[in-house]
């Protein structure tokens, strides 16, 4: 019966401590946005800009119109081949992705360098190494956005907010 007990004392615990609302310190909040629709995302070019851009536009919620805040993003992409087979093929290439952010608007600019990499397998069959490469560049933007937002979010720009 006393076990019975310790059960039951165990599960009225833990059912109290998680109805009184605790939320974890380490959770991210970058979900709940300071800067919802408040800054503008320009396009950027090629496969990576453009996972980045709709990554970037869902996160702060751009809804386009005129806003006075600007986010300009240059990207560089460098692919570099490595890990030789027996037979002296590539078989892995690792994607970097350099940018240049600067968030603008009529009286501030602030800018920042981030860089970013993955990598992915190459085999023999062209359609999976296609899948692969496409994989990575969204991987490779998901990181870029996460960096640019963490910079963002602890810049501390008071004229953004």
């Amino acid at each position: 019966m006393s076990l019975f007990k310790k059960n039951i004392c165990l599960l009225i615990l833990i059912f109290i401590i998680s109805s009184c609302g605790l939320k974890p310190i380490y959770k991210s909040n970058l979900d709940n946005s300071l800067l919802e629709n408040k800054i503008s995302i320009e396009n950027i070019d090629s496969d990576v800009g453009f996972y980045l851009t709709q990554k970037l536009r869902y996160a702060l919620n751009d809804f386009g119109g005129k806003k006075k805040v600007k986010l300009i993003t240059e990207i560089k992409i460098t692919e570099r081949k490595y890990s030789f087979s027996t037979s002296n093929q590539e078989t892995r290439v690792e994607i970097t992705g350099l940018i240049n952010c600067k968030i603008v608007d009529i009286n501030n600019k602030y800018s920042f360098y981030l860089t970013e990499k993955v990598s992915y397998d190459i085999s023999q069959s062209i359609l999976a190494n296609k899948a692969a490469e496409t994989n990575a560049k969204e991987r490779l933007a998901n990181l870029l956005s996460k960096a640019v937002l963490t910079n963002i979010y602890h810049s501390n720009l008071n004229w953004v907010k």
